[in-house]
């Protein structure tokens, strides 16, 4: 996870999240099966207007394991941070979307927390919460943080699954690749790498 700004919320949606939240909370209040579809905005999805603001806010990675490109191999798609079937209100509330991976989307909403980490929280960085395991490739709490923020970081791991699967071997494998990048083309490069939260450190050596 890297930390990113959020942009603006455009003027539209601004305008409309709160009916169209309504809207979604009162088809599940009469149908809990529904299943959630995007409004349209001017004949348009709003998740194919917003898309492209929310690739900005993280030049295009996975805003949870920072995996790039999210559209080859993983496919991108916008997340509900706080999960839109158990906060319907909020299913079209800006701070809640972000931009990420498939493979990152298969968390569990079920057991979803507000101690979860978001990149574009204040005051957020990778350093404060985390380490990586150079060994086994996995990320860790970082030892030195206070116990709260330890927790958070556990908690975001196993939520994002992201020790799970091939991502430590492909954080491993990134490092190896940067590295083979001459010293002078890595800052170059580095927005076209995934996990670039652990390739910064690699840029001047």
């Amino acid at each position: 996870m890297r930390a990113s700004q959020r942009p603006e919320c455009p003027d539209w949606l601004d305008e409309n999240w709160e009916v169209w939240g309504q809207e979604y909370k009162d088809r599940l209040a009469a149908d809990r099966k529904y299943r959630f579809h995007w409004k349209q905005y001017k004949g348009k999805k709003v998740n194919h207007r917003l898309m492209p603001l929310l690739c900005q806010m993280t030049d295009e990675h996975c805003a949870y394991c920072d995996w790039y490109p999210t559209d080859e191999g993983t496919d991108r798609t916008i997340d509900h941070f706080r999960p839109k079937a158990t906060f319907p209100l909020e299913a079209y509330c800006w701070p809640n979307l972000y931009l990420c991976c498939r493979i990152c989307q298969q968390k569990d909403d079920h057991v979803f927390t507000d101690e979860l980490l978001r990149p574009d929280e204040v005051d957020f960085s990778f350093e404060r919460y985390f380490v990586f395991n150079y060994r086994n490739g996995e990320l860790q709490a970082n030892p030195h943080a206070s116990a709260a923020d330890q927790r958070r970081a556990c908690l975001t791991i196993e939520h994002f699954k992201l020790n799970h699967g091939g991502h430590p071997a492909a954080r491993k494998r990134a490092i190896e690749q940067f590295r083979d990048i001459t010293p002078e083309r890595r800052r170059h490069h580095l927005d076209t790498m995934p996990f670039r939260y652990l390739l910064v450190d690699e840029l001047d050596s």
